[in-house]
């Protein structure tokens, strides 16, 4: 086999460039690797890892490398290594893994987003990765044999190498078999191996033809009130439960909201996802969070199901990734795309409510604590916690400077609800008002070396889960109070405010009714 490969140009390069993939692509890898390990004092894994994940990288490259010859082989050199560079930066950076979900963030994402992405880091990134490409295209000395002794050379190498790594894991099975067991989501950091195998998946998911629209609630009615229901929904963005100082945060990163006690906040809230794409078409839906997936969102939604009865829908939206198409059936819809700050949203609270007297739902949709750059979400007066993280590139920042700036996020959106909360006191006089706010997911903030969010769900730090949820309904303050311990989540937003309405249906379930 070793003579082999010194003969063999190609083998040579395949080598070449699984020993980089091991060394310098999985760098999260070995070190969650390594540090399980040692904590479990496994030095099978610790020293035998490096060498079978080289020799794994082996075989897939030469089974994928396999059909390629010339210039095909060159390409796909380049590929791997641009591919595995730009996954290896965001993996490096940031803690992201690329699952189906965060391909599906990827294309929802708007052009704002991209660029607050981009650091003089990631130009370094893509500039190296794209020269060493272009040499391998064009200038690397690579000598090819005939395409029939290529094919054979890499039939023998794959055969060699299936049989060398079965006969590893077989010596060492049980100790490879429980150590990954108990640590399944390793896998989710080796590049480009989960990046690629999740992009496949995802692709091959959205070639599928898409269902039809489901009908839901179709037996819905709706009485008819006296005096009016105004419920407006803010959906939050990116906030995190710990960081609210009305769930006991030291630092006072909801003053205003604080000295009012009519607003009742739900310290145990968690998300149905940590992505907005997950999440935002989750809370809106009936399905609970064990019962979501992406088909799920070709039924009809809580918005739907009340503009069906007769309540009015106001759509307001200023996340840079839009409404999931969760609005798309609504007509009185505007968005802003995050351009400008958040109280945009309330422009134009009044002139919309007077429009007709009916009952209403409003929507607020936030940019909120958007990452990584938080300090373009808030306006300058609310820069009130400093020293601030004042770039995207947020390993150039401290870990108290990057909390500041996503404080001061809160800080702002603190100022958000409360000015909403006057907005429906002064129509309380004709409507029956309620507010509900709750964020679409948590964040990271460089905790374990994680940042942002979007991690899968069942390896997803808490920071990440765990949001602020805040209720203001004047009559059922103490109510609420006995409850706001209790464990609830987005599973619970659809029934709640089909209750608010008393709509009728047989979708709503009045256990999972936070008012019930």
């Amino acid at each position: 086999m070793l003579r082999l490969f010194l003969r063999s140009y190609s083998q040579r390069s395949i080598a070449l460039l699984a020993l980089g993939i091991t060394l310098f692509f999985n760098m999260t890898f070995f070190s969650k690797l390594f540090t399980y390990a040692a904590n479990e004092h496994n030095y099978v894994i610790i020293f035998s890892a490096p060498f079978v994940l080289f020799l794994l990288l082996m075989l897939l490259l030469n089974v994928a490398l396999f059909p390629t010859h010339r210039l095909g082989f060159r390409i796909m050199l380049a590929f791997f290594i641009v591919v595995g560079t730009l996954y290896a930066y965001f993996i490096d950076m940031y803690g992201i893994v690329f699952d189906s979900n965060m391909y599906a963030n990827m294309i929802q994402t708007d052009t704002e987003e991209v660029f607050d992405l981009i650091t003089p880091k990631l130009l370094f990134y893509v500039f190296t990765a794209l020269t060493l490409a272009f040499w391998v295209i064009q200038k690397a000395p690579l000598h090819f044999q005939t395409y029939t002794k290529e094919l054979f050379q890499r039939v023998v190498v794959i055969v060699l190498l299936t049989v060398s790594v079965t006969g590893i894991y077989l010596s060492t099975s049980k100790t490879y078999s429980s150590f990954f067991r108990n640590h399944h989501e390793l896998k989710m950091y080796l590049n480009p191996y989960y990046p690629l195998a999740s992009l496949g998946k995802f692709i091959s998911k959205n070639l599928k033809t898409k269902p039809h629209l489901s009908v839901i609630a179709a037996d819905a009615i709706k009485p008819e009130h006296a005096k009016k229901k105004l419920v407006v929904l803010v959906v939050g963005e990116t906030a995190r439960a710990q960081n609210f100082s009305l769930n006991g945060y030291e630092i006072p990163t909801n003053p205003l909201l604080s000295k009012r006690d009519d607003v009742v906040s739900f310290s145990n809230f968690h998300s149905c996802g940590t992505a907005t794409a997950v999440s935002v078409p989750c809370l809106f839906s009936k399905f609970t969070r064990e019962e979501w997936s992406s088909d799920k969102e070709s039924y009809e939604n809580l918005v739907d199901v009340l503009n069906k009865t007769g309540v009015r829908i106001i759509w307001r939206d200023n996340n840079s990734g839009g409404d999931k198409e969760v609005a798309k059936r609504i007509q009185d819809v505007k968005k802003f795309n995050g351009v400008g700050f958040d109280d945009v949203l309330v422009h134009d609270f009044q002139t919309s409510v007077d429009r007709s007297y009916q009952d209403t739902f409003i929507v607020l949709h936030q940019e909120g604590s958007h990452g990584p750059t938080y300090f373009k979400r808030y306006p300058d007066a609310f820069k009130r916690f400093t020293p601030t993280c004042d770039t995207q590139d947020l390993q150039k920042c401290t870990q108290e400077q990057i909390v500041n700036t996503y404080n001061n996020t809160l800080l702002y959106t603190d100022f958000i609800l409360d000015k909403t909360i006057a907005l429906l006191k002064a129509n309380e006089e004709k409507y029956d008002t309620t507010l509900i706010y709750a964020s679409d997911h948590g964040e990271s903030l460089g905790e374990n070396g994680i940042y942002l969010h979007g991690l899968p769900y069942m390896i997803a730090p808490d920071a990440q889960k765990h949001i602020p949820a805040i209720f203001y309904r004047p009559q059922k303050t103490l109510e609420l109070k006995a409850k706001q311990n209790d464990a609830f989540s987005h599973d619970n937003l659809f029934h709640t405010i089909l209750g608010l309405f008393d709509v009728q249906t047989k979708e709503y379930d009045a256990k999972l009714d936070m008012l019930r």
